[in-house]
């Protein structure tokens, strides 16, 4: 049975290869050139995993398809040590076809594959270099000392005894099985898959038959691998003419991302995440490395994923060929979760009893180039371990002299040029090996944390010392897969905990860290495992803020918002910053739940009370989150007690914390400049950290900022697509369908009204299984501009008026933003006295303060709704200096204006900023508002750029007639089209009685098959 380590998997017609377009280039190549006679060699070589096999087959499923022959052979186990054993496999189909050979040739074949080429009774291949006895030919005598055997392909004559025949030389060999394959009637594909793994005597005879191939109809695939202690292939080979010589290296990222995927291992964004950094493009890595059910172990003390069967086999190679010491040094180095050389040494002098032989197997194990030595505090990726250990321990000196410790051996770091070696190794290992390994590293590493990892996975009792050891590798930053040491220390810890309080506070430490990283399984796991029954007043409160993180808990009723208040008052002596974190998650859910001023006030109250002190970040946004009328603008906040603070979960400077609460809090006041690059910020800081948990709370706000700041709405998708995505595979639920009805908005601006009512719907049935009123705003807001894209004013006037139903309740930024577009609508639905009461309510209620954004958006109400005596000046000044800040509502304002002039006959005026706004609308993407713009633009006797002056239409129809014609092409009743002109349907009705006759036809069929529905 033939192995293929290091392949990832493809189609049975190798469609499934990811990528790889050099190489599939080559392989086009070679195929084609076969059929003309001009054979080609490909040589494949990479590390393990790299995907030679996989190009292989893809380049067999080729040739099969285009009608070429393919011979294939493969390393296979227990076959190494017999001559032939791979050539025979790679020929067998072809070998009855010697009878027609010379007799010469054939005794080489025969001496080669010892007389057989199947086996008796069987059909099947005998093994190469053996030989069953068969019934002696009749016609021919035996020779004493010999065994008369059966076969084609055969010298008739074996020796009985165990002496082997002499091999034939390689080149021989070659010639006499090229001629052999020249034979055939098709070309032929011959794919050699492990070559460095091959018996020696095939390995050789290939190697030879690559400088045949020329001018025959024969091509050859080869793969090898190509890694230190491995001999590459010579030279003879590389210099065969048209051979074409590639090395495989790590797929790009999109690839690897797709091969994540494909495989269905990591169940999650943050999961998939860990697994293409630490798999860094190897595609056998990529499908086979995954969290394993949360089961961490030995890997995840040096921030690796756990090692399967068939990724250590890839490695099993390099292992097996060592030394005794030197596998011992392998194996301390590959678990040692501190890179500093003396202490490794060290332990591998516990284990062997010896110094010198300590030194050997890394002296061994470095030159076979599994592991790297560097000098200083920084090394090279792949360093041992993911923080220096601190030296200062007596150096370890044996009887004799054989002492590790050298001058200036402290400053020397173990690294693993290929970092998948480490868990590799772990697996091959025992358990035995692997429990010796850490009892010796935990009695002579230096630094007290990564010794106490070590000792931690040999207790076999609870150890509260040992415990409090081990939540120090917990603290501090975790970038990219440090978090999977946080995360086992907290569960070891936990394990190790007598007390249940502080085994559950471990537990909860974990579960919070999980969720911020984006891990939910993992996070209900660790919640799993706490009996709220054991906790006190401390624990309680903290399960409680934990499960207000981890998903299925946003659909709890308002009295959770009481729940945590109270847990706020029970533990503010003790604990400030949970106090804190309690206090914001009540505030959050008043602001998901639109809760009524008694639990608003709640919060507040439990806020004034506990907190004191200058203001931070955290406290601005728990304000903004309850405050009846938002906060005019955020006040730069003092340094925000990041997560880690009181409890450990956070990075501290540099993690974002500060800049998401500051860009939350300006984004509820609509402050969207400030906003921008606050989240932007905090975005690149979560990322670098890997805390995908937060990426939805941040990309979705920007994605909606972008609404309105961007000039072109494709990044306000890019932002919210992605930000739905993530919170889907994080367990997000409500920043699902936030995003959700981010997409619904852009999609109807866009004039995708089909799809905007899809993700409309999507969000209220959201809305009603997360309990959560504020997500049925978006939904509302997307129907209605929905409605008075498609001219349907009314409607969309109702649907917007129901944001402002309550008076009382706070107004949020999307009901702000829906000013705008109930100013708009008001005029063709009749409602601009009601309107005007809904802009002096807001007015009045921001008076303190407003960020630019509501102001300007008032400044358009208010210009809009004026009356017509007042307006040109109103309009005046919503445009003054500045206004472009905000493309849509600067787009919106000037066709306002530029209809407002039109329609008071100042026709030559209404021209600027009429086309004005249908450039801006058109290069938002805001296609339906820039066709509108475009329409009363016609009406002022102005061509745009979809229309010719030569047009015989626009010379029959004046331009307010051809702009009624369009809109009732495009399937617009006489009064959607009045209230999009502002004109009475009996007016529409007037013009469509002349337009008919003047365009030769007499019905709204006939009138858009004419002109078309544009």
């Amino acid at each position: 049975m033939s192995a293929h380590i290091g392949s990832y998997d493809v189609g049975s017609d190798g469609t499934g290869l990811l990528g790889r377009e050099r190489e599939r280039t080559m392989v086009a190549a070679l195929l084609t050139a076969l059929p003309r006679g001009e054979g080609r060699v490909l040589h494949l070589s990479g590390a393990p995993g790299t995907g030679k096999s996989a190009v292989v087959r893809f380049a067999a499923a080729a040739a099969g398809r285009q009608g070429i022959r393919v011979l294939s052979t493969a390393w296979a186990p227990g076959e190494r040590g017999l001559r032939h054993a791979a050539l025979h496999r790679l020929l067998r189909s072809v070998l009855p076809g010697s009878t027609g050979l010379p007799a010469r040739e054939r005794a080489l074949l025969d001496a080669a594959f010892g007389g057989c080429d199947a086996a008796p009774g069987t059909g099947e291949p005998a093994v190469a270099g053996t030989c069953e006895p068969a019934a002696p030919d009749m016609c021919e005598p035996v020779v004493p000392g010999t065994s008369a055997v059966a076969g084609p392909v055969s010298a008739r004559l074996v020796p009985a005894a165990p002496a082997e025949p002499a091999a034939p030389a390689p080149a021989q060999l070659a010639a006499v099985v090229m001629r052999l394959l020249t034979a055939a009637a098709e070309p032929v594909l011959l794919c050699v898959d492990d070559l460095d793994r091959l018996d020696g005597a095939s390995r050789d005879t290939l190697r030879a038959l690559a400088r045949l191939c020329g001018a025959t109809r024969v091509g050859l695939i080869v793969a090898e691998r190509a890694a230190a202690g491995v001999r590459p292939l010579p030279d003879a080979l590389a210099m065969t003419p048209d051979a074409l010589t590639v090395t495989l290296g790590s797929l790009p990222a999109p690839q690897a991302r797709a091969l994540v995927t494909r495989a269905g291992r990591a169940t999650g964004y943050a999961e998939e995440q860990l697994v293409l950094a630490v798999a860094r493009g190897n595609p056998l890595a990529l499908t086979e490395l995954s969290l394993d059910g949360g089961h961490l172990g030995d890997a995840a003390g040096f921030g690796m994923l756990p090692a399967t069967s068939r990724l250590a086999e890839a490695y099993a190679e390099d292992v097996e060929g060592l030394s005794a010491p030197a596998r011992t040094v392998l194996l301390t180095a590959a678990l040692s979760a501190s890179p500093v050389t003396r202490d490794i040494l060290r332990a591998c002098t516990s284990l062997l009893g010896s110094g010198r032989a300590a030194r050997a197997g890394l002296a061994e194990t470095i030159a076979r180039g599994l592991v790297a030595e560097s000098v200083g505090d920084v090394g090279p990726a792949g360093v041992v371990g993911t923080g220096g250990a601190g030296a200062g321990a007596a150096e370890l000196d044996e009887g004799g002299g054989e002492g590790v410790g050298e001058g200036g051996e402290e400053n020397r770091r173990l690294y693993f040029p290929e970092p998948l070696v480490r868990p590799a190794v772990l697996r091959l290992e025992s358990a035995a090996r692997r429990l010796a390994a850490h009892h010796a590293l935990g009695r002579c590493l230096t630094s007290r944390p990564h010794a106490a990892w070590h000792t931690a996975q040999c207790a076999a009792g609870p150890d509260e010392e040992l415990a409090r050891r081990l939540e120090a590798l917990a603290a501090g930053p975790r970038p990219g897969t440090a978090v999977l040491v946080a995360l086992a220390a907290l569960d070891r810890a936990a394990r190790l905990s007598p007390d249940p309080e502080r085994r559950a506070a471990r537990l909860l430490r974990a579960a919070e860290l999980a969720c911020d990283h984006g891990l939910t399984d993992q996070a209900l796991g660790h919640a799993r495992r706490i009996d709220p029954s054991e906790l006190g007043t401390f624990g309680r409160a903290l399960l409680l803020w934990v499960h207000d993180l981890l998903p299925g808990n946003s659909a709890v009723g308002r009295e959770r918002i009481a729940e945590l208040c109270e847990a706020a008052r029970a533990v503010a002596p003790q604990d400030p910053a949970l106090t804190q974190k309690l206090l914001h998650a009540a505030a959050r859910r008043c602001w998901w739940q639109q809760a009524g001023p008694g639990e608003r006030h709640m919060v507040l109250r439990a806020f004034e009370d506990l907190r004191s002190g200058p203001r931070d970040a955290r406290d601005a946004a728990v304000m903004a989150l309850t405050a009846a009328v938002p906060l005019p603008q955020a006040e730069p906040p003092h340094s925000a007690p990041g997560p880690a603070d009181g409890d450990g979960d956070g990075g501290g400077d540099g993690d974002g914390d500060e800049q998401h609460l500051a860009g939350q809090v300006a984004v509820l006041v609509s402050d969207l400049d400030r906003a921008a690059p606050l989240l932007e910020e905090a975005e690149a800081a979560v990322r670098a950290g890997g805390r995908y948990g937060r990426l939805p709370q941040l990309l979705v706000p920007r994605a909606m900022g972008q609404i309105w700041l961007g000039t072109q709405w494709h990044t306000a998708q890019a932002l919210a697509e992605e930000g739905r995505m993530i919170a889907g595979r994080t367990g997000q639920p409500d920043w699902v369908a936030r995003a959700t009805g981010t997409l619904a908005i852009i999609a109807t601006l866009r004039g995708q009204h089909d799809k905007a009512l899809e993700y409309a719907a999507e969000v209220e049935e959201a809305s009603l299984r997360l309990g959560q009123n504020r997500q049925l705003n978006l939904a509302a807001l997307a129907r209605a501009l929905t409605a008075s894209g498609t001219g349907r004013y009314v409607e969309a006037y109702a649907r917007l008026r129901f944001l402002f139903a309550d008076p009382a309740a706070p107004y949020a930024f999307e009901q702000v933003w829906g000013l705008a577009f109930l100013a708009e609508a008001a005029l063709p639905a009749g409602e601009q006295a009601d309107a005007r009461t809904v802009v002096e309510h807001v007015t009045a209620l921001t008076e303190a303060g407003r960020a630019p954004l509501p102001q300007r958006i008032l400044e358009y109400a208010d210009a809009v709704l004026a009356p017509e005596d007042e307006a040109e000046v109103r309009y005046r000044r919503a445009l003054r200096p500045g206004a472009g800040a905000w493309p849509l509502l600067h787009g919106m304002t000037q066709f306002g204006y530029g209809a407002w002039l039109r329609r008071r006959r100042r026709v030559t005026e209404s021209r600027t900023p009429l086309a004005t706004a249908e450039s801006v609308l058109r290069s938002l993407g805001a296609h339906s508002r820039a066709e509108q713009a475009a329409s009363e633009l016609r009406a002022t006797g102005q061509a745009t750029d979809g229309q010719s002056g030569a047009d015989d239409i626009a010379r029959v129809l004046s331009p307010q007639q051809l702009t009624i014609a369009r809109l009732a092409a495009r399937g617009l009743t006489n009064r959607a089209i009045g209230e999009q002109l502002r004109l009475s349907p009996r007016t529409v009705a007037s013009h469509l009685y002349q337009i008919f006759p003047k365009l030769g036809v007499s019905s709204r069929a006939q009138l858009a098959a004419r002109i078309g529905p544009d």
